[in-house]
Formats: C-alpha cells, sequence, structure tokens
C-alpha cells in the first residue's frame, strides 16, 4: 500500500502541471438548457436556476452533507489519504472497484470539470484539481461551491433549486430531516428519487441523521425529532410527470455531444425534443387510475414506430436503466423473429407441443398441460413455452443470438434455451424492449429509442440533427416479410390470445404479453404487455423494482390482466381504426386445405365448415412450399451439420422427432436408418470415402421423404478439410 501511495504521488507530481482549474465553471452558468417539445414549445421545466449562499442554508443541512458525504472535510486539504488507504485495501480484497474516497472537494471538481467515467486517468486528474482547488478557495466557499452544484435528481442542480422543487421551502427552511434527505439521495439520485422513490427516500434520510447524532450534530431528543418528521414532498404532478423525460433526454444529448449532462446543462444547450404533452398526461393517467389497482412500481413508454418517443414516464427512476428479464414478452424478438427470418418457420409451420427428451431444460405450458401438434401462430399467440423451445433448439441459439441482437437486444455468446422463455444472461433494458418492437412496427428497420430531435447551442447554432426524423433512415435488422408475418401473428395474440382485452377496440394491434415468476413462488416479479398499431408503440408494465420478495405482485397480475385496462385505455385515444398493417409484396397468401388445418388453430376454427373449403395462410415469398400437402402433418425437413471427429471420422449432427423416420444417404447411397428418436443424433461414420456428401431424408408413413441440406465432408489429404453447405429452407418440423 506504501508503494503505491508513493507512486500515486509521483504521478500527481508529474501532472500537476498539466491540470488547469477553470473558476468560471465553479459557479453556475446564468443559462438553463432549455427543452422543446414536438411543437417547439418550452416544455416546463421545475425551476429556474437558483443559488444559495452559505449563510442562507439551515446549518443542520449543512452538517447533513458533511457527515454523510466528508466527516472529515474541514480537516484535509483536499483529499482523504486515510480513506484512500482503506479504498485501495477493500477494492484489492473484493477484486473489484468496490467503493470510492471523494472528499467534497473532489465531488465538486468532478461535477465541474470532469466526466462520470470510471479509469483511474479521471481520479489522479480529479486529485490533483481538488489539491488545486484547496489552494484557491476555503473551505466555506469550496462547501458553498459544492451545494449548489451538485446533482439531487430530476434535472436539478444545487440546493436551492432541489429545496423548492421536493418541498416548495427555501434551504433555509429546510427541516434536520428534510436536509438529511437531500443529503442522502445524491448518493444515486434514481434509486433515492423523493417523488418517485419516497420509501427509499426516507431511509436514506434516516440513516444520515443517525451519522448526524453520532458525529454530535444532532442531540439525541433532536434526532428523535427529526425521525418523526414524514418528509412530505410537494412536487407539483405537472411538473414532475415530464421529469422523466427530460432525464433521458438529457442523458441521450450528452452521449451524443460527448459533454457531462452537467456541461449541457451549464452552457445552455437548447434541446429539441419528440416530447408530446398530452401522450405524457394520458400515460401518466391510465397507468394510475385508481379503478385498475396496478400495483408495484410502473413504467409506460409510447412512441412511433421509428423510434421517436413522445412520452415516458416511470414511478421508479431506477428502471430507466435497469436490466430485466420481460418474459414471454421477449419471445418474439428472441425466437419467432430469428425464426421466420432463416425460414425455420412459418406462420403455418406445424410444432410438437409434447414434452421435451434428452435435455437439461424442460419447461412446462403456463396452463401445465401439452396441446399436441399446434401452429407456430397458435403457439405465440397462447405463449407456449415448449414449442418456443423446439423452435428455439431448430434455429439454433447462435443463429437466434445474432438476429435478435441486430434488433437491438444485448445478448451474449453464452446464452442457452432459458433465451426461449425470454431468460437472458444479461437481461434487457426497458429501452432495449421498446426498440426491438418498434423495429417490428417499423417494417423490419432497426428502430432504437430516440428523445432528441436537435440540439442548438446557447448562439442557436445547430450542432446535432436526427437525419432519421428526416430521411426515415434505418438499417435493416430483419426483412420486412419477417416483420409482417410476426406482425400478424401478434395480431391474433390481441385478437384471441393473451391481448385479447384489446381486441374489444376493434382496430388494428399487435400485441404480447410477458410475466416473470420469482423462482420457487407462485409470485410475479414482473407484468409487461408490450402492443402497437401502424402509428404508435406502447410498452407498459407493472413490478417488483426492487426484487424483494416482500414487494412481489400479487398472484395472478399477468400482462394479460390488469395493466392490459391501462394499455386499452391509452390505445382509445391514439389509434386510429382506420389505419391498418399492409401487407407488402414479399409476403403472399397460399390457399391450404382447410379441413385438416382448422383443428390446429384457433384462427382458423371457423374455416372447416362446407362453405370454406379451403383456408388462407401466410408465407413469405424467399420461402415458399414446393407443395402442398393434402395432410396437415408433412415430413419435417431437417437440417444437419458435421465435422470430422475422433479419428478423423465424419460425424453429422441432427435434431430428431419420434415420429419419424431418417434416411441418411452418403453419395447418394443409404447408409442408415434412424427411427424412433427424439432430439440431437449423430450419426458416425466408420467407412468412409475419400469425400463424402451427405444429406438425411424425413419420412412419414405414406408420405414422400424430403431431404436436407447437404454437406461434404472430406479426409484429410493434402487439402485442408473444407465444409460446404446448401441451403434449403424446411416448411414443418
Amino acid at each position: 500500500m506504501l508503494v503505491v501511495v508513493i507512486g500515486l504521488g509521483v504521478v500527481l507530481g508529474l501532472i500537476w502541471h498539466s491540470e488547469n482549474l477553470d473558476h468560471t465553471k465553479l459557479t453556475p452558468q446564468s443559462q438553463n438548457a432549455i427543452f422543446y417539445d414536438q411543437n417547439n414549445q418550452i416544455i416546463t421545466t421545475p425551476t429556474t436556476k437558483k443559488y444559495a449562499s452559505l449563510n442562507e442554508i439551515n446549518p443542520a443541512c449543512v452538517q447533513a452533507f458533511i457527515a454523510v458525504e466528508d466527516r472529515h472535510f474541514y480537516e484535509h486539504h483536499g483529499l482523504s489519504y486515510p480513506r484512500i488507504v482503506k479504498a485501495l485495501v477493500n477494492n484489492l480484497a473484493a477484486g473489484y472497484s468496490k467503493e470510492g474516497a471523494s472528499t467534497i472537494t473532489q465531488q465538486l471538481v468532478k461535477n465541474t470539470h470532469l466526466t462520470n467515467e470510471k479509469t483511474l486517468q479521471r481520479k489522479i486528474r480529479e486529485a490533483v484539481l481538488a489539491l488545486k482547488l484547496e489552494q484557491s478557495y476555503d473551505k466555506d466557499t469550496i462547501l458553498e461551491l459544492y451545494l449548489n452544484a451538485i446533482y439531487f435528481g430530476n434535472n436539478l442542480y444545487g440546493i436551492a433549486n432541489a429545496a423548492e422543487f421536493y418541498f416548495d421551502k427555501t434551504p433555509a427552511e429546510l427541516t434536520p430531516a428534510e436536509g438529511a434527505g437531500l443529503a442522502g439521495l445524491i448518493k444515486n439520485p434514481s434509486k433515492y428519487d423523493p417523488v418517485g422513490n419516497h420509501d427509499n427516500f426516507v431511509t436514506r434520510a434516516h440513516l444520515v441523521l443517525q451519522l448526524m447524532q453520532e458525529q454530535g450534530y444532532l442531540t439525541a431528543d433532536e434526532y428523535t425529532d427529526a425521525l418523526a418528521d414524514p418528509l412530505t414532498i410537494t412536487t407539483p404532478k405537472d411538473l414532475w410527470i415530464g421529469t422523466t423525460y427530460q432525464t433521458m433526454a438529457l442523458k441521450e444529448a450528452s452521449q451524443i455531444l460527448n459533454l457531462s449532462e452537467s456541461d449541457i446543462i451549464n452552457y445552455g444547450y437548447q434541446i429539441e425534443t419528440y416530447y408530446n404533452p398530452e401522450q405524457q398526461k394520458l400515460i401518466y393517467d391510465a397507468m394510475n387510475e385508481p379503478t385498475y389497482a396496478l400495483a408495484g412500481d410502473k413504467f409506460a413508454l409510447l412512441s412511433a414506430p421509428n423510434g421517436q418517443v413522445g412520452a415516458l414516464w416511470t414511478s421508479n427512476p431506477t428502471l430507466l436503466t435497469a436490466r430485466r428479464n420481460f418474459g414471454s414478452a421477449m419471445k418474439p424478438l428472441l425466437v419467432y423473429a430469428p425464426a421466420l427470418e432463416l425460414g425455420v418457420i412459418q406462420p403455418e409451420t406445424a410444432v410438437d407441443d409434447s414434452p421435451l427428451i434428452d435435455t437439461d431444460f424442460n419447461p412446462h405450458n403456463f396452463d401445465q398441460q401439452y396441446h399436441g401438434i399446434v401452429t407456430a401462430r397458435t403457439a405465440l399467440m397462447h405463449s407456449y413455452n415448449v414449442p418456443a423451445v423446439k423452435i428455439l433448439n431448430a434455429t439454433t441459439i447462435p443463429a437466434a443470438t445474432d438476429i435478435a441482437n441486430k434488433l437491438g437486444m444485448n445478448l451474449t455468446d453464452h446464452e442457452s434455451l432459458a433465451m426461449a422463455l425470454g431468460n437472458t444472461n444479461q437481461g434487457t433494458t426497458f429501452l432495449e424492449l421498446a426498440g426491438g418492437y418498434q423495429t417490428l412496427a417499423n417494417q423490419g428497420r432497426y428502430s432504437p429509442t430516440r428523445f432528441v430531435r436537435s440540439i442548438r447551442d446557447r448562439n442557436g447554432n445547430t450542432v446535432y440533427f436526427d437525419l432519421t426524423n428526416k430521411y426515415n433512415y434505418a438499417p435493416q435488422a430483419v426483412a420486412e416479410d419477417t416483420a409482417y408475418l410476426l406482425t400478424d401473428m401478434l395480431v391474433d395474440t390481441t385478437r384471441a390470445g393473451t391481448g385479447r382485452k384489446l381486441s374489444y377496440l376493434n382496430t388494428a394491434i399487435a400485441s404480447k404479453t410477458g410475466t416473470t415468476e420469482r423462482s420457487g413462488s407462485k409470485n410475479n416479479t414482473d407484468s409487461t404487455l408490450v402492443s402497437y398499431t401502424p402509428e404508435h408503440v406502447l410498452l407498459t408494465w407493472h413490478g417488483n423494482a426492487s426484487m424483494r420478495p416482500e414487494n412481489d405482485l400479487p398472484r395472478g397480475a399477468t400482462g394479460g390482466g390488469k395493466l392490459a385496462n391501462a394499455a386499452k385505455q391509452i390505445h382509445s385515444v391514439i389509434s386510429d381504426p382506420s389505419v391498418n398493417f399492409v401487407q407488402p409484396s414479399s409476403v403472399k397468401t397460399v390457399r391450404l386445405d382447410a379441413a385438416d388445418y382448422a383443428e390446429h388453430t384457433l384462427r382458423l376454427a371457423n374455416a372447416a365448415t362446407p362453405e370454406h373449403e379451403t383456408v388462407s395462410a401466410l408465407f413469405a415469398n424467399r420461402y415458399l412450399p414446393d407443395t402442398v400437402s393434402e395432410r396437415y402433418l408433412i415430413p419435417t425437413t431437417t437440417v444437419i451439420n458435421g465435422r470430422l471427429g475422433e479419428n478423423n471420422l465424419p460425424q453429422v449432427n441432427f435434431a430428431t422427432l419420434p415420429y419419424q423416420t431418417y434416411s441418411i444417404y452418403r453419395n447418394n447411397v443409404l447408409q442408415a436408418v434412424i427411427d424412433h428418436q427424439t432430439g440431437e443424433y449423430t450419426y458416425v461414420d466408420k467407412n468412409p470415402e475419400p469425400t463424402n456428401l451427405y444429406r438425411v431424408d424425413a419420412a412419414l408413413p405414406d408420405q414422400t421423404p424430403v431431404s436436407s441440406n447437404e454437406i461434404t465432408l472430406r479426409l484429410p489429404t493434402t487439402t485442408q478439410y473444407k465444409a460446404v453447405e446448401r441451403k434449403r429452407v424446411p416448411w414443418y418440423f
């Protein structure tokens, strides 16, 4: 530790003269950033920028900040060396950066001069500037500058603005408990947000009060009285409901310009957004309608298909960046979109909803039943889990992961079959989830959420313009036919599946629900409903943000339950019944025999009457079947892969179904017949030729076999082995 400290001192000395303290950054600038809505009207801001001198702040409030942030503030000279050593020891013991050692002086420097990146270079710059700051100003001045510069959440900088916004008071009027609350929230303004996360705010305030008593700032009686303070928040609803949107617009502007959020505020940038005040009030009122009784924390986002966010609201700001598993709401993005894109399925593909065999992952359907042969459309409509796993397995996890990431998901190379149920290694953010559905609604063009349409500097010069807005440019994540076919399936999910509460609106709405159940419990942690029309995408959620068991949703809380009432209220205002999804030319309607299909899907239940001898089915033109069987069940083609295994013997791998027979051919000569197998099968060719062309024919009784793709495996000679694959798209599996 001594070597580390000495080394740090040497480095500080070397760069001492390279860092300059900008005194103009230490005090708030005369201008605030200005936010404009979609109609170029100024969005009402919580407060105008105010400055409070130290003698205008309740001393108990000042003491609260010292108690929780830097108890030795008046003793050190900018850096607390004991805290640095303690933090180094704890971080080395933990194996990661567990805690920091920033003094109030360092925090002032970081908030006014530096970014929030966690790098050694930034920490060294911070230390040097803190030492220079202590040489230039006395302690009271540093403390005053600090209290007027720090961030209090909801786009509020400075103690005077925070006191007015949260408590409708001046800093001098704050009670000890209110001062402790403001001092406590700066550690994590989202987690301890006084409006959106009041319970956490109170708990944190009580911790600060305890520290104040322990350090002699409060007597026992004063401490007891402060604990009894209810910490009532007086923030008007019409001011607060838009701050979440501004928070995200500010964050996006910071990323666009590569500036800190405080710099954007202080330099007076003018940020034009897609904010729609009427939509903002609409989603807030619907999510807080008393008759719906939506339990737990809540989140709602309303956007256009091209990603322009008109409204965003959450009761808990920590959710803005949280990564969660949204259950079956992820299936369209993780399972069905990749399978459709690769031609593994079409909407009417037959899938066997029967128990999984020879696999370590054996989920059950929500209703604890199996439904036999169903179509992919029906499986998605009713959110069956087992067919989703089988479709993902047929698509393969790497292929599905690659396409899902093009839709904006953040999947790793180590995903498992659990992603068929919406469970991924890193989870998904609300904005990523919304972006995936926006892409589907935007004909497959990748459409991440966007809040900022342009930015001007304080002189009115445009420094950024959203070209996507002007030219509707977006890369094609999945083909237009994939987006339409999946949308058509999700329209049926609204019509007769898990989202059917929205069907009463009698308009074109695609939807998907998702429910996440706590492991080992019947309680739910997440309830999600994503729905979209040709004009709007709506994400609604309520759940347990803290993930503490006592905050779980009541049993039976699902995305298609009470949450659907709020979504229906929103869509009833914004949706135009005359606007429909347009079938692209890349999708073809095929007439199929109705009698064989009707019994397997609710969508076609009325088609088997004498006057309806055929039924329509949708196919992507690029994956049209060569023939249509008179029977519903036709042989399912399989996809084979191969390699040279032990002793350079060719190995051919493919998935099997128990009711099919598989004939393995090498160079068009039958080698083996496999039947009564389920799951992955490996055929080892013990008598190969120098060059081996393999295929597998799948057959049902009295049916013409269908062939797999072909692969070539060459034994090692003077030429390096190379696998050649000719793709043939299956229709059924």
